[in-house]
């Protein structure tokens, strides 16, 4: 290929596709790399919040949004031990959109990428990207289509292939912990859960969550301990890991055994694991870092696809905004900083609240002292669901006053 990009995006879920997308709606030249075909279905709780409605609007996809996903999310619940409640889901100001829905990962990310390639993105799939390299303040990387082989050139490069895939950062490759938390995902049908309802699971070494997604399914989604399930898998030998470690939290959580005591499952179950939680680099050395890559929180305040979608954003409008900058070393560097500093401001909140809920969660004294007082002061639910980011805006319409103010 030729013709030097403006932007190589490697990774083109949520966070790769709305960033190929609002680049090249501003008439950016991008490439976008993904290495799965679509559809796929992915372990992820599929839940949007309100929040990110105008982002939708401004991809081109909320019609399509609202008429493919589930309904929409009034009410947060927590299903833990016998204990079943429900409580409001803190609002918006804004009565047009108060409310989130859920939608499947094999629609979402389809439209997006699809998308993102309506507007002018060249989207390689299934495509892997090796060797990437920088000199004299371009990017060069060899590109695999299939039996294909290209050389690619950028000016940028945004990493937005998740907390899994390898980074051009060296890092340390932790080995596996009782404590790592494995993460499992499955559609059911014919589920007593009230449409309106999303409800977190605590249960002891884990944590999870029910929502109706599209199509007439729920899904289930939760994480647990590693050390936890080999003890369950020890006690159903021949059991999928799935199956057994769901007839575990059946035993320890009432809302669970009656939400699903006439479902039946859909398709198989998914898997993956250990999640990544936390803050990790944004920028280096030229190189961008968007969505789980850049940070990542516990699943259990169900914000991983707007986050990933709402950093997009962000770095977006930064580059777009500096896009007379970055040619040069300074401009890159001080683009990098601005969304390094941007992201930690709306995002570093939701992770540490992330991590102190699940803490709780997992732990069944601090589940008990939770019991006892949400149960007295259910508001308190509605409180977590705030910290969690359910009303927090990243995405406004006038982003040059926006920025300007915070920097």
């Amino acid at each position: 290929m030729d013709k030097v990009l403006d932007a190589l995006i490697i990774g083109g879920g949520p966070a790769g596709a709305t960033t190929g997308l609002l680049l090249a709606q501003a008439g950016w030249s991008v490439g976008i790399a993904e290495k799965k075909n679509f559809p796929r279905r992915k372990v992820c709780g599929e839940f949007m919040s309100a929040t990110n409605s105008s982002l939708l609007q401004q991809l081109g996809i909320a019609d399509y949004y609202c008429s493919a996903s589930g309904p929409e999310i009034q009410r947060v619940g927590l299903f833990a031990a016998e204990t079943i409640l429900a409580t409001n889901m803190p609002t918006l100001n804004d009565a047009s959109k108060k409310w989130g829905r859920a939608l499947g990962r094999e629609h979402l990310d389809m439209v997006l990428l699809n998308r993102a390639a309506q507007l002018g993105a060249i989207v390689w799939q299934p495509g892997t990207v090796q060797n990437v390299q920088r000199h004299a303040g371009l990017f060069t990387c060899i590109l695999n289509i299939g039996d294909k082989v290209e050389k690619i050139s950028a000016r940028l490069v945004i990493m937005a292939s998740g907390s899994w895939e390898g980074s051009p950062i060296p890092s340390k490759v932790n080995s596996h912990k009782p404590s790592d938390l494995l993460a499992f995902k499955a559609h059911f049908r014919d589920c007593d859960l009230a449409s309106d309802l999303m409800p977190l699971i605590a249960f002891p070494g884990g944590y999870g969550g029910l929502v109706h997604s599209d199509n007439g399914r729920v899904s289930l989604s939760y994480c647990i301990r590693r050390d936890v399930l080999q003890g369950i898998r020890q006690q159903h030998a021949g059991m999928s890991a799935g199956e057994a470690s769901l007839n575990y939290i059946k035993t320890k959580c009432l809302g669970v055994r009656k939400v699903l005591t006439s479902a039946h499952r859909e398709g198989s179950w998914l898997a993956c694991g250990p999640i990544r939680p936390g803050i990790r680099q944004r920028y280096h050395e030229g190189i961008f870092f968007v969505g789980n890559i850049a940070g990542e929180a516990h699943p259990i305040v169900a914000e991983g696809i707007s986050m990933a979608m709402q950093s997009a954003w962000l770095l977006s409008q930064i580059l777009i905004r500096r896009q007379k900058e970055i040619v040069t070393e300074k401009g890159l560097r001080d683009a990098g900083k601005e969304y390094s500093n941007q992201w930690h401001k709306h995002f570093a909140t939701r992770i540490h609240a992330a991590a102190l809920f699940s803490l709780i969660a997992m732990r069944p004294w601090s589940q008990a002292i939770m019991l006892f007082l949400i149960k007295r002061f259910p508001g308190l639910l509605t409180f977590g669901a705030k910290l969690s980011g359910k009303i927090q805006q990243v995405v406004v319409l006038e982003t040059t006053n926006s920025f300007n103010k915070d920097n």
